[in-house]
């Protein structure tokens, strides 16, 4: 009796399905994880996500063909999750600083109050 259930647990843990279904089930359950925030990441950036240029939506692109807004296309674009703000990034090549622009989606400056 004992050879028997020795035998039935042998084939139990050599059953590829089994096996298969397992690992498929562990992978399924974790959670997916992002990078951490870095911490020279700006507070006005926190819940934004980047975005590529081609990405713009039109009313704010045209705001952004502005002369002012020169570099833009080479800076960085950033939305909150429902895309109605938008943070431009511009490295000015005068002061060799970076600067920070808030739009909503038609290209109107938000700005705080």
């Amino acid at each position: 009796m004992a050879g028997a259930l020795c035998l039935g647990a042998a084939a139990y843990a050599q059953d590829p399905t089994q096996q298969s279904t397992d690992s498929t089930s562990i992978q399924q359950t974790q959670p997916t994880q992002q990078p951490a925030p870095d911490a020279s990441t700006p507070a006005y950036r926190k819940d934004m996500t980047q975005i590529q240029a081609a990405d713009v939506p039109t009313g704010l692109r045209s705001t952004l063909d502005r002369p002012q807004f020169k570099g833009w296309e080479t800076g960085g674009v950033y939305s909150n999750a429902d895309k109605s703000v938008f943070i431009v990034e511009i490295k000015d090549e005068v002061e060799g600083r970076l600067k920070a622009y808030r739009f909503d989606a038609n290209g109107k400056p938000i700005t705080d109050n």
